[in-house]
């Protein structure tokens, strides 16, 4: 009956915290929008302004002066007054981590776009894709709620270098115009900075060596040219000097003489040698940089001196190759997701914090760049490197109306005022995606909505205890049991089949479970969690029943059958009561765990040759030693 109620509660509370899709309602095709008497920056060579801008569905119809567009006014076009306001292109931001990052940030995917449309941003580039996470937002961009268009990067390796495979393969890149999910190419890590140094050929400290190269040449150049011959644009995370120049070496090889019509990136390239910039143009490479200079909070010790030229040579970039396309990124979280901010620090240096700002060497003061070249990179050149071109990134009838209005013109204010520009109305494809509450008349029949959260998993509050005393309870109640022979024999049947079952529910955790299960519902893989602690434990205490040990033995089994319970408890402690603290209980648990079946082996090894169930306890202490490496896994 107990277990019984159990499963209804649980039943009950998921369907009440259960959280209905919010898909992005369509768009009329008939739809007729006419923004006017404003500044528009169209971001275009042939018409780089106007006063008035014509949509007519999810598209851009036509572009002139007021007189002009407002002669194409017809019953039920809405006429929008932008009073002087300045109207561009949504940002496109060519490498970020809003989505796959955004659950260590606290967002669900949701919340995430909701970060990015506020900020402006309406066209992006997911920089870190695994298999699990490219499951997650496939399925969110299946149920409709996908607002922002993305490009997604899968990665051949991690941060630190290690090979994750050809699984990419299986995921052909697409350029389905207009599509809101494509598979954009391969993402390739050559040298550290998350994890790892910076591949530098100078020492940044005396001593402490010139970073890290996780691949040879040889195997760069193999890992470029299979993702090529796939048909994947490759993105290669490059920052130091020798990054950059294995880099450019791999790519060259690929492409063997022909031109960059995979428009293969390098990622970041903080670090340039001079021989090395103009070489960027004669492969063809698109570097990928970001606006915003850590001053404030550098990432490591400043470059030696003799070195302050090759630190972010963006000028020297634009100058020595003209013509090739340069792409803008923020690196969110690591750098700020806000487009002004990254566009203060290309013009100005400047780094700007919360409440405060910093400025960069002197040596990196004289190397900045027009507004108008800025706005180029984040705008019309970060979509030619996500293949967007021809759809987003500059204003032009034809394209779709993904367009941003902004407080102030960036082309008129003063550079010490592009920081504290900011979005009014953000459209997505001809559909108002956000609006500031004091600016409702920019946005007429907008709708505010909240950003759906994770959905809280978490059975009601009796339910919680209810679960969590009984996965201490029982091996507890188990071990008291031992005190009558009859109730011995039936304990050491129980854990028997309790190790069994334990052992196999936690394989199914570490190989399947924890890699199938969406972030947004990982919470609900802590049920199998607990049971198999509570399996585990009794199995701990079956062996007690199996083979009656010595005291010492005894003694180190109930610390073995009090360390699985330990663990659990601290894990649903801190995930359904947010009691972080208790996180310690999961390492006290896989000591005691630990330690108790060492003990107990050593002071009963004659018991266990004698024993039917020799092989219990090493079964036990593998899955236990085994289970708390999963929680960590999956608590990260």
């Amino acid at each position: 009956m107990r277990r019984v109620l159990m499963v209804v509660s649980f039943v009950l509370a998921l369907a009440a915290c259960a959280q209905p899709p919010n898909p992005a309602p369509a768009v009329d095709p008939a739809q007729s929008v006419i923004f006017y008497n404003g500044v528009i920056r169209t971001m275009a060579a042939d018409q780089p302004s106007a006063e008035a801008i014509a949509l007519r569905g999810d598209k851009i119809e036509a572009l002139g002066t007021n007189e002009a567009i407002l002669a194409r006014q017809q019953p039920g076009t809405v006429l929008i007054d932008l009073a002087g306001r300045t109207l561009m292109p949504g940002f496109v931001d060519a490498h970020t981590h809003i989505f796959n990052d955004a659950r260590s940030q606290g967002h669900s995917l949701d919340q995430a776009q909701a970060l990015a449309l506020s900020n402006g941003i309406t066209t992006l580039g997911d920089l870190y894709v695994d298999e699990p996470f490219l499951r997650e937002i496939q399925a969110f961009d299946a149920r409709g709620e996908l607002r922002v268009r993305t490009s997604l990067y899968l990665v051949a390796n991690t941060n630190c270098g290690q090979a994750t495979g050809s699984w990419y393969k299986r995921y052909p890149s697409t350029r389905t115009p207009g599509e809101m999910l494509r598979i954009g190419g391969v993402k390739i890590f050559t040298d550290g900075g998350s994890c790892g140094g910076v591949a530098l050929s100078f020492e940044l400290t005396p001593g402490q060596g010139q970073g890290d190269l996780w691949l040879t040449q040889t195997a760069l150049n193999q890992m470029v040219a299979e993702a090529q011959a796939a048909g994947y644009q490759v993105a290669i995370h490059a920052i130091g000097d020798r990054a950059v120049e294995q880099a450019q070496t791999a790519i060259a090889a690929a492409l063997d003489g022909g031109p960059n019509v995979y428009r293969h990136r390098m990622e970041h390239v903080s670090v340039v040698r001079p021989e090395q910039v103009a070489r960027f143009g004669t492969v063809g490479i698109i570097p990928v940089l970001n606006g915003e200079y850590p001053a404030c909070t550098p990432f490591g010790p400043p470059v030696p001196e003799p070195y302050h030229a090759w630190e972010w040579p963006w000028r020297e970039l634009r100058a020595a190759n003209p013509g090739l396309p340069i792409a803008w990124h923020s690196d969110y979280p690591f750098l700020s997701t806000n487009p002004f901010v990254h566009l203060a620090g290309f013009v100005t240096r400047v780094d700007v914090q919360s409440y405060y700002t910093c400025a960069a060497g002197e040596w990196l003061q004289d190397d900045t760049l027009p507004v108008a070249d800025a706005l180029s990179i984040m705008t019309s050149e970060s979509a030619y490197a996500l293949f967007r071109e021809t759809e987003v990134g500059s204003l032009e009838p034809g394209k779709y109306a993904d367009l941003i209005v902004i407080s102030d013109d960036p082309l008129t204010v003063a550079p010490a005022g592009l920081k504290s520009l900011s979005v009014l109305v953000t459209m997505v494809g001809g559909r108002f995606e956000f609006c500031n509450a004091r600016n409702l008349d920019l946005c007429p029949g907008y709708q505010a909505r909240t950003p759906l959260g994770f959905p809280d998993w978490r059975p009601p509050v009796l339910v919680r205890w209810l679960v969590m005393v009984l996965v201490v309870g029982l091996p507890l109640g188990a071990g008291l049991g031992l005190r009558r022979p009859a109730a011995r024999r039936v304990v050491a049947r129980l854990g028997a089949v309790a190790a069994l079952l334990g052992g196999v529910l936690w394989l199914w955790l570490y190989v399947w479970g924890m890699t199938s299960t969406p972030a947004d519902a990982r919470d609900l893989l802590l049920w199998p969690i607990l049971a198999c602690a509570g399996l585990l434990a009794l199995g701990s205490v079956g062996l007690a029943a199996a083979a009656p040990p010595s005291r010492l033995g005894a003694l180190g089994l109930f610390f073995a059958a009090l360390g699985v319970p330990a663990m659990a408890f601290g894990y649903s402690a801190s995930v359904w009561f947010q009691l972080d603290a208790l996180w310690l209980l999961v390492l006290f648990g896989l000591l005691s765990h630990a330690l108790g079946l060492l003990v107990y082996g050593l002071s009963n090894l004659p018991a266990r040759r004698r024993s039917a169930l020799s092989l219990l306890p090493i079964a036990v202490g593998v899955l236990g030693g085994g289970l708390p490496l999963s929680l960590v896994a999956l608590g990260s």
